[in-house]
């Protein structure tokens, strides 16, 4: 089990999977109120970071930083009304270094694919990368892998796109 920090009563601001709802009454929250602007700032952003990753983030304020691009540091603990801390099991095969694809298969692909990425044919830094990732239900069968760049594959992170 890892623990993860998770927003309370996350429901109440989802709308959609890539859409937020902010209710114009959280101004008059009196735990908001109380939290300084830069605080605020935080809190918005990792809400957004929070609909992106399924409202599951990582417990690292440093990290939680650079994803949201924050040039001053987070602090958690002020947001504690809001955001807490949750233990999530999750399968150590499934992080984002390591996929369960075989070296058989991931030959495979590299050759159907021309060892080249299949979005910008660039035949550098090449990875195997899950159409629908693992993350969302995907396998790891041929035709749900493809070849692409590091780059692109950064670009692409956990996002359900069209096949190429």
């Amino acid at each position: 089990m890892d623990d993860y920090l998770s927003f309370r009563n996350f429901r109440q601001f989802e709308r959609t999977r890539r859409e937020l709802r902010l209710p114009s009454d959280l101004l008059d929250d009196a735990r908001f109120r109380c939290l300084t602007d830069t605080q605020k700032a935080h809190l918005l952003c990792l809400l957004l970071l929070a609909a992106r990753m399924d409202n599951v983030l990582p417990n690292r304020p440093a990290k939680l930083g650079g994803l949201i691009g924050a040039t001053d540091s987070v602090d958690i603990s002020g947001l504690a009304d809001f955001i807490g801390v949750v233990s999530v099991e999750r399968d150590p095969r499934q992080t984002s270094e390591s996929r369960p694809v075989s070296d058989a298969v991931r030959a495979a692909i590299m050759v159907r694919d021309g060892a080249r990425c299949r979005r910008c044919s660039s035949a550098r830094n090449l990875e195997i990368d899950h159409i629908v990732p693992v993350s969302k239900g995907g396998t790891s069968e041929e035709g749900n892998l493809q070849t692409l760049c590091r780059r692109c594959n950064r670009r692409k992170w956990k996002k359900l796109v069209p096949r190429i």
